[in-house]
């Protein structure tokens, strides 16, 4: 009876999620994504130079452009470092540069 109780409340847990609107399954991706991005990044060793390097704004920004155009469902399917993501942020990281908002790192253009 605790097994199929368990079972119920889990998948009334899923209906739940799933009756969220698209926009709403975006948001809740796109914080989670920034938040597990900075966490990730700010306790990563980086040398003494980068000290200060504004993780949010290069998380937000790689997010953003990883989000272009999906759907929440392919948002879902996403793992970490498929297609496409290197790629944005090695962009987001190239704006940076260029003004100036990434110390530790040279200015391009």
């Amino acid at each position: 009876m605790r097994r199929l109780l368990a079972a119920v409340s889990i998948l009334s847990l899923a209906a739940l999620a799933a009756c969220g609107s698209e926009e709403d399954a975006r948001n809740t991706f796109r914080t989670s994504s920034i938040q597990g991005c900075v966490s990730a990044s700010s306790g990563a060793s980086v040398p003494p130079q980068m000290a200060g390097f504004d993780w949010e704004r290069l998380c937000t920004c790689a997010t953003d452009r990883i989000m272009e155009g999906k759907s929440a469902s392919e948002l879902a399917q996403l793992t970490p470092g498929g297609p496409g993501q290197t790629e944005a942020v090695q962009q987001c990281i190239a704006e940076m540069q260029q003004d100036g908002a990434a110390p530790g790192l040279p200015k391009s253009g």
